[in-house]
């Protein structure tokens, strides 16, 4: 998924191999998408496209427009604002982190 702010580009495992070491790739995984939000290598297109599909299934199935995002970390590519704002632009996101690293960073990000 490519991101609205300029993220670097992140070089992920390849999609090709459905079952690798006896994992489904085709099916997201929370260590993976984790990894993807991280900045990592290791997710496949399943777990990349998790975060963009349930918030939009949030704002455009159930009409939802207020996000809680508790224990935000590092600001990364396709963040819950991001995804939300492009189906419904009037969506309100709340960032929560207790590190001031990480409330700052995401302040400066916008």
């Amino acid at each position: 998924m490519a991101s609205a702010s300029g993220d670097r580009p992140r070089t992920a495992v390849p999609d090709k191999e459905p079952n690798v070491n006896g994992f489904d790739t085709s099916v997201a995984h929370p260590a993976r998408i984790w990894d993807y939000w991280l900045g990592g290598k290791d997710n496949y297109a399943a777990d990349r496209a998790f975060l963009a599909s349930v918030v939009h299934h949030l704002v455009t199935g159930l009409g939802i427009r207020q996000f809680l995002d508790i224990g935000t970390g590092l600001p990364a590519a396709s963040n819950t604002h991001e995804v939300a704002r492009e189906a419904a632009p009037e969506s309100r996101v709340v960032y929560v982190d207790n590190d001031r690293c990480k409330s700052s960073c995401a302040h400066d990000r916008g």
